[in-house]
């Protein structure tokens, strides 16, 4: 009985570490995008060219374009 009990335990810690994982993994992306972001818009108001930001950032065209209008705007 004790066996399937730590059997469980162990296979909730492996689902809850790799769980960890994900959620570590997804911050750090979402921390990226924010700093791509930020880079553009310092890039843009400076008077760089979308096809420049677009280069530099490694924004898709279409957020750099959506960047461009809420800055002119």
């Amino acid at each position: 009985m004790t066996d399937v009990i730590e059997e469980y335990a162990a296979r909730k810690a492996e689902a809850a570490a790799k769980e960890a994982v994900k959620e570590a993994a997804k911050k750090a992306e979402e921390k990226e995008q924010a700093n791509r972001i930020e880079l553009a818009q310092g890039l843009l108001a400076d008077g760089m060219s979308i096809e420049f930001t677009v280069r530099h950032s490694k924004l898709t065209e279409a957020a750099v374009r959506e960047l461009a209008s809420k800055l002119s705007a």
